[in-house]
């Protein structure tokens, strides 16, 4: 057995410390694993456009005050409009 020393401890806790930062404790993703055509009911107060990656589809979603992000059809032609608009409200709200 090796004797515990103070060297020998100060090692391992900066190798503890150096793994938990290394691997965060909490990762958040937003994944739409099914989409939807139809029109979105309620108030869009902004959106984002999600990319297809493993089960996740390719999407438009629209983060509401009501019921919070819809994932939404990209191709749908009122999502394509809805882009549109918010994206120019967004281009007169920053001049």
């Amino acid at each position: 057995c090796h004797p515990i020393t103070p060297l020998y401890l100060s090692l391992q806790l900066v190798r503890v410390v150096s793994a938990s930062v290394r691997h965060p404790s909490k990762v958040t993703t937003n994944c739409c694993k099914s989409i939807s055509k139809s029109k979105v009911p309620y108030p869009i107060l902004k959106f984002r456009v999600h990319s297809a990656l493993g089960p996740c589809k390719r999407a438009v979603i629209f983060y509401t005050s009501d019921v919070g992000p819809i994932c939404s059809d990209p191709n749908a032609r009122w999502v394509k409009e809805k882009v549109r608009e918010l994206k120019r409200k967004m281009n007169k709200e920053k001049t």
